[in-house]
Parts: C-alpha cells; structure tokens; sequence
C-alpha cells in the first residue's frame, strides 16, 4: 500500500511537470520547478531513447541508505519506477554508484535497450566519462561499465539537483527515499 502511495505520488509530479511544460509551449512563459538560477526543468531524451534518472540518499556507515530511479521516454511519458533501501556507504559517490548500478540492472530487467542515465553527482559522472580514475570507486565503476555492455547504446548525462527532482532525495513530496 505504501508502495502504491508513493508511486502515486511520482506519476502525480510527472505530470505536473508535463503539464507546465505544456503551459510554458503555449503562452511563452519558462517552466522551471524551483527558483535557484538554474532551469529545475526535466528534458527529454533524443527519439528512440528512454532516460532513467536515479538518485541516492547517503549515509555513512551502517544506516540504511536509500535510492530511486524513474524512466520516462522520449515523449516524457512515465513508464516504470522503483525505489530501494541498503546499508550506507563510506561517500556520497559509493551511494550513488549503487543506485545507478540498481537503476541499471532494472533497466536492463525491463527490456530497454537504448538508455541515457541521468544523475546529479558530478564527480561520479565525470569519473564513467572521462576515464578519470578513482582507486575508491574502481570496482563499482568496472560494474557500471560491465552492465553497460549489455546494451544496444548508453549515455551517462549530469544535471543539477534541481533537474534530477523527478529522482532526487530531496523531494520529500515524492518520497521515494
């Protein structure tokens, strides 16, 4: 029943979303979803993609964590969604590397093929694309890369806090985590 209610609440705030959108295509105002200088707006992924954003809630040691993800396609249509707990990791990045890796390997479960992973921690991002070499995350890094394999395309893309809202922890009014 909790589940149900949180789903809910996620499809709830999509289309919130897309009904903004749709406002600010009809009368030329901007939609944005929170007012900090950046654009607090999801964007779509190219046609033929489906983008699963994720996020985690950190905390160290033995606290449980938390983590959610959520595909929409290229119309921004909501398709699936799922939110899980685990035991808390030493950084932010470890949380973030596990909720990716879930967020993949449901993605995966799933039947999509072509994928674009959207986050919001950058020095995770840049260490997948850049090649960028962090001893602390290498054996997370060589799953993500492993999964990835095992699709048609990948593509692992940043956005601010403010334009990962759909997945973010912060969100209390979702509560995924």
């Amino acid at each position: 029943m909790v589940r149900l209610s949180i789903i809910t609440k996620a499809v709830s705030k999509i289309e919130k979303e897309w009904l903004e959108s749709r406002k600010a295509k009809t009368d030329g105002t901007p939609s944005t979803t929170r007012s900090s200088g950046r654009a607090g707006r999801w964007t779509k992924p190219e046609r033929r993609w489906i983008k699963c954003n994720y996020d985690a809630a950190h905390r160290e040691g033995n606290d449980i964590s938390g983590l959610g993800w959520i595909i929409r396609d290229s119309h921004g249509t909501f398709l699936h969604c799922g939110w899980g707990k685990f035991q808390g990791r030493v950084s932010p990045e470890e949380a973030e590397c596990s909720a990716l890796i879930w967020a993949i390997q449901a993605t995966w479960a799933l039947g999509y093929r072509t994928v674009v992973f959207e986050g919001d921690n950058l020095n995770l991002n840049n260490t997948i694309n850049k090649d960028k070499v962090d001893l602390r995350l290498q054996h997370y890094i060589r799953e993500i890369q492993q999964w990835s394999k095992c699709f048609t395309a990948t593509s692992f893309t940043f956005k601010h806090r403010e334009q990962n809202v759909c997945a973010d922890n912060g969100e209390p009014s979702i509560g995924f985590i």
